[in-house]
């Protein structure tokens, strides 16, 4: 059976607040799914952060209906897990729910195993750290369930590996249960494959179907999993996406203005009608922020949006260095540290932020009205 695996779909995302921009996730989605079609898959995995908020937009929403709808319609079963950006600390129902009570979708649990065609799927949704020591031993649990499956077995998770990135991961490879075909990670948003010795098949992240908040502007391919379950070996082909909006980040010396947009330009011409996102590093001494930004605007005409930096090597060479790998993950224990309490710094990050930061004053009362009566009563 060929399986489509796409995760941190991010469906509501807006980069800089951009119309043009939600409107890039959604296309990308779609063309996901319309390659999977047409691939002829068996099954499609939705790893996770389905949704970038916990209180979608009602496009976003509707967008995933219409690609579910179609899925059903073709006859492809579709199944999930909650990624971090799924789920509301306000111990509300996830949004994501409503899909599997329809019957559009299935939510996969550990305990309750999903069987299409020959192939077993075991899924859990994602947990944070202080409930990691139970989801290692029900994943255990799930591992000796498999030794009776006797078909393919495939276990999805929305979960961080300490292997790959100590500063986002929960999990170790040595946590993770032996005896599948392949392992269906989400979380991480860069295209990742890894085989370990301990594990049956391959653990593979196929990353973030776009460009997302804790990555920057950067040239990058981003697509999803084709995994062939047919053979005796798990095979996977990473399908990069080419509806994807342009992104990328150029130097320019503050001495040759004229001749650095020049460059940035031609650049941003050669993608053709789909007008990229441009970061410009603007390199030098005594730089003039009111002369960098006169010198921008020649890019009005070609780039959909872009923002320029002033670079000083020394500092920006150890800014890099001491970044951390995931700025999301860094935000919440930031937070964390300055609020007391995980709870509340997820909270704020997931919950409130989002609305907040996008101006919907509406959504951000609302949420804080709900938190406060929550509160009260107990």
């Amino acid at each position: 059976m060929l399986v489509a695996h796409i995760s941190d779909l991010h469906l509501g995302y807006s980069q800089f607040n951009l119309e043009e921009r939600e409107e890039d996730v959604y296309q990308t989605f779609n063309e996901a799914i319309d390659i999977s079609i047409k691939e002829g898959v068996g099954l499609v995995i939705l790893a996770g952060d389905i949704f970038h908020t916990p209180r979608p937009s009602g496009k976003a929403v509707i967008t995933l209906a219409n690609a579910l709808k179609k899925l059903k319609e073709k006859q492809i079963p579709v199944v999930f897990v909650l990624g971090e950006h799924d789920i509301s600390r306000m111990r509300d129902v996830p949004f994501a729910y409503i899909f599997s009570n329809l019957g559009l979708a299935r939510r996969l649990k550990l305990d309750e195993p999903y069987t299409v065609g020959d192939c077993t799927i075991f899924g859990a949704d994602k947990e944070r750290r202080s409930n990691i020591d139970s989801l290692v031993a029900r994943l255990q649990n799930a591992g000796c369930a498999t030794l009776s499956a006797g078909k393919k077995k495939i276990l999805v998770l929305h979960q961080g590996l300490t292997d790959l990135n100590k500063f986002a991961g929960e999990l170790n490879s040595t946590d993770m249960p032996a005896g599948f075909d392949y392992y269906a990670m989400g979380h991480y948003h860069d295209h990742i494959e890894k085989r370990y010795a301990n594990l049956g098949g391959p653990l593979v992240y196929p990353g973030s179907l776009d460009l997302t908040p804790s990555e920057g502007i950067k040239e990058v391919e981003k697509g999803f999993a084709l995994v062939d379950m047919s053979g005796e070996e798990t095979s996977v082909q990473f399908i990069p996406l080419q509806m994807r909006r342009p992104q990328f980040t150029i130097k320019v010396d503050f001495a040759k203005m004229q001749e650095g947009m020049e460059d940035v330009i031609k650049k941003a011409s050669s993608y053709g009608s789909k007008k990229p996102v441009v970061k410009v590093q603007v390199e030098g001494r005594n730089i003039d922020s009111r002369a960098v930004a006169a010198s921008l605007l020649k890019l009005n005409e070609e780039c959909l949006h872009y923002v320029w930096q002033s670079v000083d090597e020394q500092a920006q060479a150890l800014a890099f260095d001491e970044r951390p790998a995931d700025l999301d993950a860094e935000l919440l224990r930031l937070s964390k540290d300055a609020l007391g309490s995980e709870e509340s710094a997820t909270l704020a990050i997931r919950d409130l932020l989002p609305p907040a930061s996008a101006g919907d004053v509406s959504a951000t009362l609302e949420i804080v009205w709900d938190i406060f009566k929550k509160r009260s009563a107990t």
